[in-house]
């Protein structure tokens, strides 16, 4: 839980264009997050699968640890993409550049 505490702060507090973040940090949350997610790309968007049991925790936390991920990844790319979260084989969250975030219930 250490890792994804230190993610959430680092990433929290640079809400900044793809363009302007600070890679150094979003490569210390890719890497704290890669305990909980684990991703691939398919087809034309990226699939995260969480290891971690999101499901569990409230709909705030669930959002914002989708959030951070999606932020993290349009860091380190140089902007935003189509990301589709999933636990246990279920669709749960939605990240895209026209939409922005949000959880599927």
């Amino acid at each position: 839980m250490k890792a994804w505490i230190l993610a959430a702060a680092l990433l929290a507090a640079q809400h900044v264009s793809a363009a302007q973040c600070n890679k150094t940090a979003a490569q210390e949350v890719q890497r704290g997050l890669s305990e909980f997610a684990k991703s691939h790309i398919e087809g034309d968007h990226l699939t995260v699968h969480w290891t971690y049991a999101i499901e569990k925790q409230p709909e705030a936390k669930r959002l914002q640890m989708v959030t951070t991920y999606a932020d993290m990844d349009a860091c380190l790319r140089g902007g935003a993409r189509e990301i589709m979260f999933y636990r246990k084989g279920r669709l749960m969250g939605i990240a895209s550049p026209t939409s922005g975030v949000r959880l599927v219930k």
